[in-house]
This record gives C-alpha cells, structure tokens and sequence, in this order.
C-alpha cells in the first residue's frame, strides 16, 4: 500500500472513530401506526421491546407494536465503514461496524452495518463471530433470519460452520414467507449448497436448475438479488464448459449492475 493511501485509510479510521462518540445519542422520529410522531433521542429497550423517544425532560415510550417507520439519518461512521471495505481495509472496518450494529439496534442501521459487519468476519476467516453479531440482531427481530437482504449473510456464515440443516430450515421459511427477495435469496443458497458438496460439473449443472437460473428467469425484476445470481450462473455455466452462455450472463451483470461487488469479481 502506497503512503498516500495508508494516510488516507489512517484518516477514516479517525473519522470513524470519532463519529462513534455522538452514538449514545441518536436522534430521529417514529412514526405511530396511527400516523402520529415522536421525534427526539431515540433508544431501543431489548427487554421491554420498546422504544424510548427523549425530548428535553420529557420522555415517550412507543411499544414495538405501535410502530410503523423508524426514521434515523444514516450514520457517518457507517459510509466511513463502507468505504473501508472497498478499499479492502477489512481489520480497520470492523471496530467501526461492530459500534454501528450495537448503538444502531433496531433503529435502522443495524442490519447494514451487522450485514457488513458479518461479511468482514468472514473475509478475515471469524466465522464463530459473524455468527455472534448476526444472532444479536435476530433476537431482537428474529424475521430478520430469514427475510430481508441480512439473512443471506447469516446463512452463509452458518454454511461455513456446516450448521447445514438450520441453513435449510430457514431457506424453508424464506419460501413459505411470501417475500420474493426472501424466496430468490433462498434459491441463491440452494445453489450454494449444493455446491457446497463439491466443485463438480454434475453439482454446477444441479445448482444451476434448482438454484441460480430459476432466479435469474423468475426474479428478473428483483434488482436485490439478480447481480449474484448471474455472477453464480455464470461461473457454474464456465464449470461446465458453456463458455459462451457464462459471458453473456457476465456482460448482463457488468452492464446492468456495474457497481457492485458482483460486477467486479473474476
């Protein structure tokens, strides 16, 4: 790494750290499913599975029940973060992250920076942990398991521990959820593990019909999930020799999805 980027990775790491100090004291609105307001200090309380909105002395509680939207700005040490991770500056990411996901619970930015968090856990080999900070979320919204763009990370940190049979358990309640984001990502994971049992041309031809394809036919307009799924395709259509189907799926990923983690990956 060159002096000038090591300055500039240093910097981030100050910001990030330093934006962290403002965490005890959160500010946004909740939204009533009555269509009332409370804006203020929030806090989320685990046990009492409320939430506590500060204004001056005066303090509100709304239970969890009563809630429609949580609205909080999103965090500057969570775009620090980000940008650590693109920058493939994962040790120095994940204590900024790991500060995000706890003060943030369930106010918003928890599952962002928990989804990133995870995967930084991952590419530094700490399976046990992204386990760890995954499941902190999921007591506190245990739907988050299986539905919505966290639960893939959750599932693939479980592959990685072999937790085999709970992976399955909640593709089954992805499905059954009705959550078409829920549904492709399940197949996605489908893919995965049947992969999972072997780098053959006989599994890359399985995960392609039980798994990948049926997203990228059936799930088109599911922008969430499609760039992975042709990433997918396309390395398994290369495992099996049909060169010219894996870059067509290739140029649709680089075209259509150029940002993303997919598009850059061999």
């Amino acid at each position: 790494m060159s002096m000038s980027r090591q300055t500039g990775a240093v910097a981030l790491v100050v910001s990030v750290l330093v934006a962290g100090a403002a965490f005890g004291q959160i500010k946004g609105t909740i939204v009533r499913m009555n269509g009332t307001e409370a804006a203020g200090e929030l806090k989320w309380k685990v046990r009492e599975k409320v939430y506590e909105v500060a204004t001056g002395t005066v303090i509100v509680e709304v239970p969890v029940a009563d809630v429609h939207e949580v609205k909080v700005p999103k965090p500057k040490a969570l775009t620090d973060a980000e940008q650590l991770m693109r920058d493939g500056n994962v040790p120095a990411a994940i204590p900024a992250l790991l500060k995000v996901s706890t003060d943030y619970l369930m106010l918003n930015w928890d599952k962002p920076a928990t989804r990133l968090l995870a995967d930084a856990y991952l590419k530094d080999g700490k399976t046990d942990e992204a386990i760890k900070v995954c499941e902190a979320v999921i007591r506190s919204d245990p739907s988050a398991a299986y539905i919505g763009d966290f639960a893939p990370i959750y599932w693939q940190a479980l592959l990685k521990k072999g937790s085999i049979s709970k992976v399955e358990d909640l593709m089954t309640r992805a499905i059954k959820s009705g959550d078409r984001i829920a549904s492709a990502s399940a197949l996605i994971m489908r893919g995965d593990l049947i992969m999972a049992t072997g780098d053959t041309n006989d599994n890359a031809k399985k995960a392609l019909r039980d798994g990948y394809l049926r997203v990228v036919t059936l799930y088109a307009n599911e922008k969430a999930v499609l760039p992975e799924a042709l990433y997918k395709a396309a390395k398994s259509f290369e495992k099996i020799g049909q060169t010219p189907r894996a870059d067509s799926f290739r140029t649709e990923l680089k075209r259509d999805f150029p940002g993303t983690e997919w598009a850059s990956k061999q």
